[in-house]
């Protein structure tokens, strides 16, 4: 899968529902509870963990200060992630989530304001909860 197919498929799920969403995340989630996929996607597992936590408040409807392109373009990431039918092919041991990893690297850079924008809200979040 190419990454501007990943992108259409990423508005399609944002236009047709926030249970595709989730569904994508706990894809992704269970897709990194394997120790090996993991070990491979380590050096950016951060970056996809921060997408994982700006999609749900986004759909949960708690953050809503972010343009409706970038939660497609992290939409869009996490599905590159998660299709095995991609540049390289994710079961070669030791570079077949390097694709993903560029993919991922990115869209965060691309981000990286609105990224800032939700580190920020969040770190209000929590500061006002202690």
């Amino acid at each position: 899968m190419s990454f501007g197919k990943a992108k259409k498929e990423a508005e399609n799920v944002y236009v047709n529902s926030q249970s595709k969403s989730f569904n994508l995340l706990n894809a992704v989630l269970k897709l990194l509870s394997d120790p090996r996929v993991r070990r491979e996607v380590g050096r950016f597992f951060g970056k996809i963990a921060l997408f994982i936590e700006m999609i749900r408040e986004y759909f949960r409807g708690n953050y809503r200060e972010i343009p409706v392109k970038t939660i497609i373009l992290i939409t869009a990431a996490l599905i590159y992630l998660v299709s095995p039918a991609d540049a390289i092919p994710d079961f070669i041991v030791g570079i077949g989530f390097v694709d993903d990893g560029a993919v991922i690297a990115y869209v965060f850079n691309s981000l990286s304001e609105d990224i800032e924008s939700f580190k920020n809200w969040k770190e209000g979040k929590d500061q006002g909860s202690e």
